[in-house]
């Protein structure tokens, strides 16, 4: 895969910058979580609006592509009726490890009894204009070679501003009466849960979205307590 340079976007991430307090913390109770507890939750103030420009401006540089859909078997294949908006792949372990910096001491140590390891390094830069979505579904697993696999997304929010385009967690069994759980994107703001949710990156009414979507990655063997 082409690398990008991310030079200048870690000296803008590593600067000392006085306007980022410290991150908060607000969980989300998504539908069916009666049916057992459901880990979400989004942080504020993890990015600064300097930050998120040259994080959109690095990805930019590097250029967008129609963005696909998993099918399994490490397969993917373009369905616009299902996911419509375009994607950019950088695979950088700088640009996550200054994001991990941020993000591990919200993150348990374990999970499912697997041992967290840190991010994935591949980060998918999304962009949505209007009438674009991603259709319901579950995020698939992330899996580097037979060590490591992801069980958590991550999804960073790079701008504001535009009408619609929320990350919605729906119901996912018909006898759930719980109403949509709704994200809305802001500046830094940082989503995080489980793959295991079922949930719609909604239609882009207006405006253009720009997003990061990558997991935190865990190891193969089951960790004993």
């Amino acid at each position: 895969m082409e690398t990008a340079d991310v030079t200048k976007t870690l000296k803008v991430l590593s600067s000392k910058n006085s306007e980022r307090p410290r991150p908060v913390k607000t969980d989300i109770t998504p539908p069916g979580s009666a049916e057992g507890v459901k880990f979400a939750f989004f942080l504020d103030n993890v990015f600064t609006e300097e930050e998120c420009k040259e994080l959109i401006r690095c990805s930019e540089e590097k250029g967008y592509e129609q963005a696909l859909v998993n099918i399994g078997g490490g397969k993917q294949k373009l369905v616009p009726s299902f996911r419509d908006c375009q994607r950019c792949l950088i695979d950088t372990t700088e640009l996550v490890g200054a994001f991990w910096e941020r993000l591990a001491e919200f993150i348990p140590q374990t999970f499912n009894q697997y041992k967290a390891l840190g991010l994935n390094e591949r980060l998918r830069f999304l962009r949505y204009d209007p009438g674009e979505f991603f259709k319901p579904h579950f995020d698939g697993p992330y899996e580097r070679g037979v060590v490591e696999h992801s069980e958590i997304t991550v999804q960073i929010y790079l701008n504001e501003g535009f009408e619609g385009g929320s990350t919605t967690f729906l119901p996912y069994l018909s006898s759930c009466s719980d109403p949509p759980v709704e994200c809305v994107p802001k500046i830094g703001r940082v989503l995080i849960f489980e793959h295991r949710l079922f949930h719609e990156g909604s239609l882009l009414k207006e405006g253009r979205k720009y997003a990061i979507r990558t997991d935190v990655m865990f190891t193969n063997t089951k960790h004993q307590e």
